[in-house]
């Protein structure tokens, strides 16, 4: 058994003392395994489906160490749902949209995740070690990629780091559609910092998003698309929060629409992909699920609430968004461990996930092909 099931398994199994615990229950905002590990000998396990992990702690709230503190929020078991999703009533595809999907490359992809997985140490804690860290190297490997493409492309800094800046890299094509509204992609480019690993997280996301811009810069679109390759997700999701904070400050959050994250999209062995929103925006996830069926050969699953990732500071907003990431119930093993590399990921099924993204983009925008 690796070590990540181990510790799921004493999160499930520990403590015996359910019955000592009482009074508030919390949902956990992180599923570190060494997290677990600790929060397993402090509570009582109240609900673990998806990803929502609801307890009770067995010990007074105001004794946590506070880093545990800031990890958990309070929840009650009726706000989480976790299950596939219903059928469409519809299932007709459209040409365009397939057209569309099928300019994806699982090759591509491959490619993209592999030059950032062996950057080194990808954390964005690395800026405070070296100002030629792997983090780094990320953030100016994705510009050139999103600058190569024919994007406008900006360094969003937003922490000065010892040894260098923390920054997010965002792409725009803008529109030339009178008061476009903005279509955001996400994911997240650091680590939690093993050397030249983090393939699946998030590694996998960010080529995502990359590949999206690939297929995308072939097409005008009547609404903006907005490509974040997004910062310190890993230590509070700190960069999409940043950026969401200028967004609003600029009043640009007012002009997205719709917004995705990919984070975890590359380690599967069931075709099962979760879609994380919450619940006021049940009805886009349905949508999104519809997509899903009609695009791809994905099986969806809708969990909710939201938690954990980039798509998170986008709802506070009060954007519709999802998440889009392998399936919880049977997810990469390796997760923030050094194991997690390349030669355990499947790229069929990434790219699954990124032509359910482009069908997504596609039926909230119209698309228009560019003239060679």
């Amino acid at each position: 058994m690796t070590k990540f099931l181990a510790l799921t398994t004493l999160f499930l199994s520990a403590p015996l003392c359910a019955q000592q615990a009482s009074g508030q229950s919390y949902l956990l905002l992180s599923h570190d395994p060494a997290f677990l590990e600790e929060v397993g000998r402090l509570s009582a396990p109240i609900y673990t489906k998806g990803r929502a992990r609801l307890v009770k702690f067995t010990v007074p709230y105001a004794s946590l160490p506070p880093h545990i503190a800031a990890s958990v929020r309070p929840a009650e078991q009726g706000e989480i749902s976790y299950g596939p999703a219903a059928a469409p009533e519809v299932k007709m595809a459209d040409p365009a949209v397939l057209a569309l999907t099928a300019k994806v490359s699982g090759s591509r992809l491959l490619g993209y995740a592999d030059i950032l997985t062996n950057t080194g140490k990808r954390g964005a804690k690395d800026l405070d070690a070296s100002a030629a860290s792997g983090n780094r190297a990320a953030m100016d490997y994705i510009e050139s990629a999103f600058k190569d493409l024919g994007y406008e492309t900006e360094r969003h800094c937003y922490k000065e780091r010892k040894k260098d800046r923390e920054c997010n890299i965002l792409a725009r094509r803008r529109s030339a559609a009178p008061g476009a509204k903005i279509i955001a992609v996400v994911g997240h480019m650091d680590s939690v910092g093993h050397n030249n690993a983090g393939a699946d997280d998030n590694a996998s996301g960010a080529a995502g998003v990359l590949e999206m811009a690939q297929v995308l810069s072939a097409y005008a679109s009547d609404h903006e698309l907005l490509f974040i390759a997004a910062n310190g997700e890993e230590t509070g999701v700190a960069g999409t929060y940043a950026l969401a904070k200028k967004m609003k400050a600029s009043g640009e959050m007012s002009r997205v629409a719709w917004a995705i994250n990919m984070d975890m999209i590359a380690w599967n062995r069931n075709g099962v992909l979760d879609i994380e929103t919450n619940k006021e925006f049940s009805a886009y996830a349905d949508w999104v699920a519809a997509q899903a069926v009609i695009y791809t050969k994905l099986k969806p699953y809708i969990s909710m609430p939201a938690w954990g990732s980039d798509h998170v500071p986008f709802l506070e907003a009060g954007v519709p968004t999802y998440l889009a990431i392998e399936n919880w119930e049977d997810h990469n093993p390796c997760y923030h461990q050094a194991c997690d590399k390349m030669d355990t990921l499947s790229w069929t099924y990434a790219s699954e996930l990124v032509k359910l993204n482009l069908a997504v983009v596609a039926g909230k925008a119209k698309l228009t092909p560019l003239k060679p």
